[in-house]
């Protein structure tokens, strides 16, 4: 049974994909057919929701790993609604940490290779989409406690993590957002159909015509990196950093499309990160739900605890060690290895060193050179040239293993 079952999906044609897509549209949108004020569509719509994600995780995924997904999702509602009604702050806090453990234990179970080899044989299987959605329960569960989520209900938190439009590859959604056009009950109309479909058109090309034709490129261009010349490292860097671009953002072109379908307004990712004139106006518009979300949620507390640690008189130190954390944090979110840790530290120095910079500039420079600064488009096109290369040298640490990373980037100079 085991054998048949893998030999269905090795051979799962890609068209499958759109069927899944379209029959889950049909059955989703005839569902609020007929629908009046205080029914039930809602539910049902959720359910279907529901229902679709789990079974797209069971064949896109693994079935063992679908059911895992779902048993998390009761697990952290039921601490969740816990939280919300409890009165005892003690209590709250206990199960706070006791939802995060098992959300964040999970992800580093199956994501890291050294402790997923480590789990019974029938575990060791594709976990679909786990770093989106455990963003979204430990989500939940923060803003329960903050008291900023005070209703919640199983059926409309399942389609939210189960919403399989952006299961996989995100963008990561805000469930005070996600139920609201949940509750939306007005009929799909042309301008969601155009909207939607156009997005998933680009997004298509975006991923399947220039990221992978670079993919290509690249590999003809330099087989063998570490024998390549100089100009072909640079160029080789900076064809990546295309690549990468139109591969993240054409996969999230094509899932807010999806959710357009869907009558959902998927949160935008990117928003043309390579012409923004400094390392933090990048990160502002580079997978901006995954930025948005480790700013609110682990740099501002930590932050915050920092102050109280050791005074508000070491700015630099506290934005330095918050930058670090957290873009380290990005970092291994992104990959296992020590090649994604050493690119999120390297991206977090920039931060820190751009902040110091932008510090001195506005305290020692004068008003009119701040001025001409602002309004040069010289100073503009500079600045984004510049945090270009600095961005394309740190994709070095995403193609390639750290020591074979660390001998390119000594060799671009």
């Amino acid at each position: 049974m085991k054998e048949s079952v893998k030999l269905i999906l090795k051979f799962l044609p890609i068209h499958s994909i759109v069927l899944f897509t379209l029959s889950g549209l049909l059955i989703y949108h005839l569902t609020g057919k007929g629908h009046k004020e205080g029914g039930s569509f809602c539910a049902k719509k959720a359910l279907v929701l529901v229902i679709w994600g789990f079974v797209f995780a069971s064949l896109y995924g693994h079935p063992t790993f679908a059911l895992l997904t779902l048993a998390l999702t009761l697990v952290v509602y039921t601490i969740s609604k816990v939280i919300m009604e409890t009165k005892n702050n003690g209590l709250k806090k206990l199960l706070l940490y006791m939802g995060m453990t098992v959300s964040l234990g999970t992800l580093a179970c199956f994501k890291y290779p050294m402790l997923k080899s480590e789990l019974p044989l029938m575990l060791q299987v594709k976990a679909l989409g786990i770093s989106y959605f455990t963003f979204k329960f430990l989500h939940v569960l923060i803003d329960t406690y903050r008291g900023r989520i005070k209703e919640l209900d199983l059926l409309s938190f399942s389609a939210f993590i189960f919403f399989f439009p952006t299961f996989s590859a995100g963008p990561i959604d805000r469930y005070g957002r996600f139920k609201k056009d949940l509750k939306d009950t007005l009929p799909l109309t042309k301008e969601f159909v155009d909207e939607g479909v156009t997005r998933i058109i680009i997004g298509l090309f975006k991923k399947f015509i220039i990221a992978d034709k670079t993919g290509v490129l690249i590999s003809r261009l330099a087989p063998d990196i570490l024998s390549a010349s100089k100009p072909v490292l640079w160029l080789v860097l900076f064809l990546f950093s295309i690549k990468v671009y139109y591969d993240f953002s054409g996969y999230s072109d094509i899932a807010i499309g999806l959710g357009r379908l869907f009558r959902f307004k998927v949160p935008e990712n990117f928003n043309k990160p390579y012409l923004k004139p400094n390392l933090v106006l990048f990160w502002q518009n580079w997978h901006m739900t995954l930025t948005s979300w480790l700013r609110e949620y682990l740099f501002m507390p930590l932050g915050k605890l920092l102050m109280r640690s050791i005074g508000p008189n070491h700015p630099w130190f506290i934005n330095s060690v918050c930058q670090l954390v957290t873009m380290a944090a990005v970092g291994i979110w992104h990959g296992s290895t020590m090649s994604f840790l050493i690119w999120g530290l390297y991206q977090g120095a920039g931060l820190a060193l751009y902040r110091i910079y932008s510090d001195l500039l506005k305290k020692y420079g004068s008003e009119e050179l701040l001025e001409w600064m602002n309004q040069s488009r010289l100073v503009y096109w500079a600045g984004a040239a510049v945090t270009f290369v600095f961005i394309s040298i740190g994709w070095a640490f995403f193609m390639y293993r750290w020591n074979t990373a660390v001998r390119i980037v000594v060799r671009l100079f």
